[in-house]
């Protein structure tokens, strides 16, 4: 069941990544061999600020990871990524 936040709510949550972070939103482009458009459905938006990853999230911090290059595209960098892949 899709469980309902306000705006306030969802910044107030936004607020505990660093300002640096990069957000990239997923959207479902494929269901079956039609394809899909709509907002993507949450199974539920966890909005606890103790994790890394929840239903329909993921934060993931690469700044301090030693197996990522100076020469990588990543390095240095942090990402949250809201919605579902296809």
């Amino acid at each position: 069941m899709t469980k309902e936040v306000t705006l306030k709510q969802f910044k107030e949550w936004l607020n505990r990544f660093p300002d640096d972070t990069i957000v990239q939103v997923t959207v479902q482009q494929q269901a079956g061999p039609w394809e899909a458009y709509g907002p993507i459905e949450f199974k539920s938006p966890e909005l606890e600020p103790v994790h890394d990853a929840g239903l329909g999230w993921e934060f993931i911090d690469l700044t301090e990871n030693k197996f990522v290059k100076p020469t990588s595209p990543h390095h240095n960098k942090r990402y949250l990524t809201i919605g579902e892949p296809s």
